[in-house]
């Protein structure tokens, strides 16, 4: 069985902390040793720290390891995560999120680590332009890169847009899809959420980033208020825009409709509460909370971005709508609700398509089979 260091930025509530948490208890489960290196969160992000303690996975703090730029303490996070790795002597490091990808990787070749292995999450916005900060960011991802034995993509899109910035050879990408536990979004173990309640029940669950594009959604929502005088709208997450987006909201005479509900451990019970799930993104590598409400049987309407359209088909199994387009999507939103057997024959569709193809073991058992393919090459003369 092999030792596996798995390093992020930080043990946020977002989709990529989750990821590497479930990766990591999946991989524990069929007997490798895994630990989890990770730093500092930004306020409003929420932590994951004790759920991976809870969980059994052996977790390190690194105090230096941060988002922002910063030469004193990257340079001390580098060296954090070289002693780190001298010290426990890792067969395999597997990177996420771009600080930790490239401090990471860098410092575990300086190491002797014998397979390094990163994962593209989604497309990096910082890395694109032609700023100082954009150019020297793109500098130190082809560094990295070049030091990688593989470069994961949670879908093709992301794979092609990172190899049109030139990170990386075509040859050292896998596209691995990211996948859940199907056990545990199963519809008949949640009830609807009493902290919101009412139909229609318009739901989110993103960080409150730029990103997410949430201030488009509440542009559509104000549009769709005079025709629908019930309808409301919840929003599961926190981060930075928390404060312009309820005064956005009030600015819309909103603020009666919208629930803003924070991080929650447990977002099974919001789902089942959403009469439709909105991802309105402006950017998104694959868009895990997709595959849970799928899973726990919500229809979703999604920004055509990045990889949604590997996962939802148009009018299939969810409906896809124009990004940063705010009138359509207003308009998306109507015609679901004005149609409720559509909007049950797309959720069928949709868990239908989860239980096939976006199951857990699935996703564990194709990095596992990257890891042990890289490591078999590792040992040859």
């Amino acid at each position: 069985m092999a030792r596996i260091l798995q390093i992020l930025t930080r043990l946020a509530v977002r989709g990529v902390p989750r990821h590497v948490l479930d990766l990591s208890a999946g991989l524990l489960a069929r007997g490798h040793q895994v630990e989890i290196v990770a730093g500092r969160s930004e306020p409003g992000e929420g932590s994951l720290w004790e759920e991976a303690s809870q969980r059994g996975i052996p977790a390190t703090y690194l105090l230096a390891l941060q988002r922002a730029l910063s030469p004193t303490a990257d340079a001390a996070a580098f060296l954090g995560l070289y002693r780190k790795i001298i010290r426990t002597r890792p067969d395999i490091v597997h990177t996420h999120i771009s600080k930790a990808g490239v401090l990471g990787r860098l410092a575990a070749r300086l190491a002797g680590v014998p397979v390094v292995v990163h994962t593209y999450h989604g497309q990096v916005e910082e890395l694109e332009g032609s700023s100082l900060k954009s150019r020297l960011l793109r500098g130190g991802e082809k560094l990295a890169a070049r030091r990688t034995d593989a470069l994961i993509a949670v879908s093709g899109e992301t794979a092609a847009g990172l190899q049109a910035l030139g990170l990386g050879r075509a040859a050292q990408y896998r596209v691995i899809r990211n996948g859940i536990d199907l056990k545990y979004f199963d519809p008949d173990l949640a009830s609807p959420s009493p902290a919101v309640s009412g139909s229609p029940l318009l739901g989110v669950i993103a960080s409150l980033t730029p990103e997410k594009g949430l201030d488009l959604l509440l542009k559509a929502l104000g549009s769709l208020a005079p025709r629908y005088p019930q309808l409301r709208l919840c929003l599961v997450g926190d981060g930075p825009l928390r404060g312009e987006l309820e005064a956005q909201a009030r600015g819309l005479g909103l603020e009666a409709r919208v629930y803003f509900a924070g991080n929650v451990a447990d977002v099974r019970p919001y789902l089942r509460a959403f009469d439709l799930l909105v991802v309105p993104s402006r950017r998104e590598g694959q868009g895990r909370v997709l595959i849970e409400a799928m899973a726990m049987g919500r229809p979703v309407v999604a920004a055509h971005v990045g990889g949604i359209p590997e996962l939802i088909r148009h009018g299939h199994n969810g409906w896809l709508v124009p990004p940063e387009n705010p009138a359509a999507l207003a308009q998306a939103i109507a015609a679901l609700l004005d149609d409720p057997p559509l909007r049950a024959a797309l959720a069928q569709e949709g868990r239908r398509g989860a239980e096939h193809t976006f199951g857990l073991e699935h996703m564990v058992t194709q990095v596992e089979q990257l890891y042990l393919e890289l490591s078999a090459g590792s040992r040859r003369p």
